[in-house]
């Protein structure tokens, strides 16, 4: 599917005579490079899906920087208008289709700095005022993000139909991406019952192909119960769909073409995006601590807050989350949370813990030895008691 948007959009692109001459030429050689890198990078013969899909971004930023740069040839570009357009990025003079501020335009800069500005021989303008005011282009990349259990579960409640919540539990209780879990099918699916508490479970089985490349390709065991019951019900619904292909570009496609008979949810990333937006509306839900809008991504951070809340290791969540083991990007919820300050209270607790088992179990022989002297002066005593008792006895018969 993202191959064949990608070739309409550099078809249209490249032949698109409102855009500047010079600057198509650059653009048809910049997205030749691209094009080789990710399909050697990677050792392929020919482009993959996901790279086409990182193409196609790269297509419509390359329009934005043409249009914010006001169409002129790129190679005649001066110092000043680079810093211009860096500027009126960080100021939030230009803004994206809803009126906001670019959160991430380090993707931009990137192009600036790199292999684009490199084709006009002006990446050295972008370098030097990256380097000089050392900006890095991203909302608060240390930015936390998460919503607790009872406000997901609120979130839920607001959803239409069983793929809806199926989706969202999925997102919740296995944390990968919802492109990724959007690809999922039916024999991505495992049921087997938990060996310790004999409840059903699901095996997600999160292949490469499906998986950003930065991921680690596993398994992953449902958590939840829930997941288990809207599992159970949509892949015993799976079937063929009856929809029609509305947008224009598709129209000579089947439905089915698009999504696979066997995939669990048949819609788009834009249709996801839209469900999640009016259930999240509708809950009155948000993030903490700053109160922003719950995306997808958000649930993924949020199940890694609630493992880590559960007393999961740092290990054990980035495993889940299919970062590699030296990622740090967890440490940031583990610092919000506190939960790498409390460990030296709970080892002081444990330590006096310990100290007070210690003491209980000395004291538990002193009162053993006490018990064992008062039974022996019992035994003694009533020696004695019986001595004297035969004693006045004897004298009582007159016996000697």
């Amino acid at each position: 599917m993202y191959k064949e948007r990608y070739i309409r959009r550099k078809r249209e692109l490249l032949n698109d005579n409102s855009i500047n001459t010079k600057n198509r030429e650059v653009i048809k050689k910049f997205l030749e490079y691209i094009e080789y890198k990710l399909k050697r990078k990677q050792g392929f013969s020919e482009v993959d899906e996901r790279s086409y899909k990182t193409l196609v971004y790269y297509t419509f930023r390359l329009v934005n920087l043409n249009k914010w740069l006001n169409n002129k040839n790129w190679a005649e570009l001066n110092k000043e208008e680079v810093q211009k357009l860096i500027d009126d990025l960080e100021d939030g003079i230009i803004k994206t289709t809803k009126g906001t501020r670019f959160t991430d335009r380090s993707l931009y800069y990137q192009m600036m700095k790199g292999k684009l500005f490199d084709l006009i021989g002006k990446s050295n303008y972008a370098i030097e005022i990256f380097k000089e005011f050392e900006l890095k282009g991203r909302e608060n990349p240390d930015e936390v993000r998460f919503i607790e259990e009872e406000a997901f579960r609120k979130i839920v409640e607001c959803a239409i139909s069983l793929e809806q919540k199926c989706l969202m539990w999925l997102a919740w209780d296995i944390g990968e991406n919802i492109d990724s879990l959007l690809q999922l099918k039916r024999d991505d699916f495992k049921r087997q019952t938990d060996s310790e508490t004999k409840e059903p479970e699901y095996l997600v089985v999160l292949s490469k192909d499906n998986l950003k490349r930065s991921r680690t390709p596993r398994s992953e065991i449902t958590n939840y119960a829930e997941t288990v019951k809207y599992l159970d019900m949509v892949l015993a619904n799976i079937k063929p769909s009856t929809k029609i292909i509305s947008n224009k570009f598709m129209k000579d496609k089947s439905f089915n073409e698009l999504h696979n008979e066997n995939k669990l949810f048949k819609f788009s990333m834009a249709y996801a995006q839209k469900f999640l937006r009016r259930a999240v509306e509708k809950s009155g839900v948000r993030c903490l601590p700053a109160g922003q809008k719950t995306s997808w991504k958000d649930l993924r951070s949020s199940m890694a807050c609630d493992l880590l809340k559960k007393d999961w290791s740092r290990d054990e969540v980035n495993a889940r989350l299919g970062h590699k083991p030296s990622s740090r990007i967890i440490d940031r919820y583990i610092n919000y949370l506190a939960l790498d300050r409390n460990k030296p209270k709970k080892k002081v607790y444990e330590s006096n813990l310990k100290k007070i088992e210690e003491e209980l179990e000395k004291q538990k022989e002193i009162n053993k030895l006490q018990i064992l002297r008062m039974d022996n002066l019992k035994e003694s005593l009533m020696v004695e008691f019986k001595k004297e008792a035969l004693k006045e006895l004897k004298m009582e018969l007159g016996l000697k």
